[in-house]
């Protein structure tokens, strides 16, 4: 399990400095990009090329977060 105060300082590693991540069931979603990433033995899995994608997306590259700023 997670503590409030962990999840609290925990961020998206694509974007620390604008994103939280919120637990959900077992696992963490970015607020922002919607990326979700594991907990294993009660330990987040921070690394980006091992979260799930969301639908829609087939690389860490056609994220939101990673398109702004590019155009």
């Amino acid at each position: 399990m997670i503590s409030q105060e962990l999840l609290d300082n925990l961020r998206c590693p694509l974007n620390p400095s604008r994103t939280r991540l919120r637990l959900e069931d077992d696992h963490l979603l970015c607020e922002r990009c919607a990326l979700r990433f594991r907990i294993k033995d009660g330990f987040p899995v921070l690394v980006a090329e091992e979260a799930e994608l969301p639908a829609g997306c087939h690389s860490l590259a056609d994220l939101p977060c990673q398109r702004e700023g590019k155009t």
